[in-house]
Formats: C-alpha cells, sequence, structure tokens
C-alpha cells in the first residue's frame, strides 16, 4: 500500500494551525517549501505532501493521479490515500476547523476533487489555477463544505489552465450559496504575491 511522503515546517510543537499546501503535476514536496517563511502564520506547522506517483523517466517529478489505458484518470485511489493521510497526520492532532490548504494547478484540482469532498469541514481552502475534472456537470462539493471559506486564484493570462476554469467553478458553489470568493489575478500559471497576503490576511483573522 503506498503512502505519502511529507515535509514538515514552520512551527512543529506549539502550532494551532495547520497549513497544506498540495503542489501540482511535476512537483514534489519540496517545489513550495520557501512558502512558510513568506506567509507569515504565527504559531503555524506547514505540511507539504508530496504525490504518490512519480512520473516516469523523471528523478523527483510526482502526479497526484495517472492515467489509465481507457484514458481515464485514477481518482479513487489517489483519494483513500489523502483520507488516510489526514486521518493519521493530521487529524489526529487538531480539529479540521483548524485546517487549511492551498493547492496550486493540479493541487487545486485535489482540492476540488478530493479535499471538498471529504466531511471534514476545513478552516479554509484555497484553490490556484486549478479545475476539476469532471466538467460535464456542474460543480459540487460535500454538503458538509458549504461554509469553508473557498478562495480562489487564478492568474488572468493563464496559458496552462484557463482562468475559466476557476471561473465556472466559482459561479457553481455560488449558486449553492456556499462560502466562495474569486481572486482574479494578473500573470500566468502562477500564484500572486497579493493573492498569498491575502491568503494570510485570511488565516490570521
Amino acid at each position: 500500500m503506498k503512502k505519502i511522503e511529507f515535509l514538515e515546517k514552520g512551527s512543529l510543537d506549539n502550532f494551532d494551525k495547520i497549513i497544506i499546501f498540495i503542489h501540482g503535476w511535476k512537483g514534489n514536496k519540496n517545489s513550495f517549501e520557501s512558502l512558510s517563511s513568506i506567509i507569515k502564520i504565527p504559531n503555524a506547522k506547514w505540511i507539504f505532501p508530496q504525490a504518490p506517483y512519480k512520473i516516469e523517466n523523471t528523478t523527483n517529478e510526482y502526479s497526484w493521479s495517472y492515467q489509465h489505458s481507457d484514458g481515464s484518470y485514477e481518482i479513487d485511489e489517489p483519494i483513500s490515500l489523502l483520507s488516510s493521510f489526514l486521518k493519521n497526520n493530521i487529524l489526529n492532532t487538531i480539529d479540521s476547523k483548524k485546517v487549511f490548504f492551498i493547492g496550486f494547478s493540479q493541487g487545486a484540482t485535489v482540492c476540488y476533487d478530493m479535499v471538498l469532498q471529504l466531511e471534514y469541514q476545513w478552516g479554509g481552502v484555497f484553490p490556484v489555477a486549478g479545475f476539476n475534472r469532471d466538467q460535464s456537470k456542474p460543480f459540487s462539493i460535500h454538503s458538509n463544505q458549504f461554509q469553508t471559506p473557498i478562495f480562489i486564484g487564478h492568474g488572468v493570462n493563464d496559458e496552462v489552465v484557463p482562468i475559466d476554469c476557476s471561473n465556472r467553478i466559482y459561479k457553481d458553489l455560488k449558486l449553492k450559496n456556499c462560502n466562495v470568493f474569486f481572486n482574479e489575478f494578473n500573470g500566468g500559471h502562477k500564484i500572486s504575491i497579493n493573492y498569498l497576503r491575502k491568503i494570510e490576511e485570511l488565516i490570521n483573522g
């Protein structure tokens, strides 16, 4: 059985919140560890999980899913792995409402298709430059997540994942009266520093 490896940063002993950063395709647990010093959140433990599937012919690049021979992507196994990871390493130490997620690109898709489908109400979920895999129907989340603050970010000039992907998700969630906000920022497929500062404000209250 695969296990999710992870890196810990920040306040490892005296913490009252946990921030989980989920990297994108071809990333790893070290890809965004610098964020733990860029975003100033007191008494926070940062967790950087590494996707479970190593990309072939690479040295240290990983994915949160893999493609089957019929063209579909595996979703059940990574959901099970992520759920076990959260239960065994996060939710046994702190209340779910004090856990926050930031996901970039494929990591944002993990937020949509996995994190927001779980029954735990989170402190906040912040997907950046992402999309949900099944775009044939309106996007929905677990009913326990309707009050979870969801702050979507996307660059207006993103040529990798079009901003329309985030805009459609935002509109779908808004129609369900979810606690969702949308921040468009200048630039392409990246995370804006201004967006990060807004996350900082939201978490610090």
